[in-house]
């Protein structure tokens, strides 16, 4: 058995004009829901898209962070080892200024 109703079997003079005039406004403001709700769903996948592509932007930066820090330790651990300083003159400051700028950055991103 077929449930589905054909519009073209609905004899709209049955119908009292306020309640057709009711449903038409009714399914217009539906289709307006509808439509609205369309572009903001839209809307969100081109920003979850771009959020998407800024993480993976951060996630090289620490990536690249982590390995200069890796790195730098080496060499300060090969500098100590060689009874050398690890940081000569004002290295260690702009070093220490350097990182707390990258760290800055990635709080202010996250």
């Amino acid at each position: 058995m077929n449930s589905s109703v054909d519009p073209q079997a609905v004899d709209e003079s049955t119908l009292p004009a306020g309640d057709v005039r009711s449903v038409e406004s009714n399914i217009k403001a539906l289709w307006d829901s509808a439509r609205r709700a369309a572009e903001v769903i839209a809307g969100l996948r081109g920003e979850k898209q771009s959020l998407q592509a800024h993480v993976a932007r951060l996630e090289r930066e620490l990536q690249q962070i982590r390995a200069d820090a890796a790195q730098m330790r080496k060499q300060a651990a090969d500098n100590a080892q060689e009874g050398g300083t690890s940081f000569a003159g004002g290295e260690r400051d702009l070093l220490a200024a350097k990182v707390k700028d990258l760290i800055a950055k990635l709080d202010a991103h996250l």
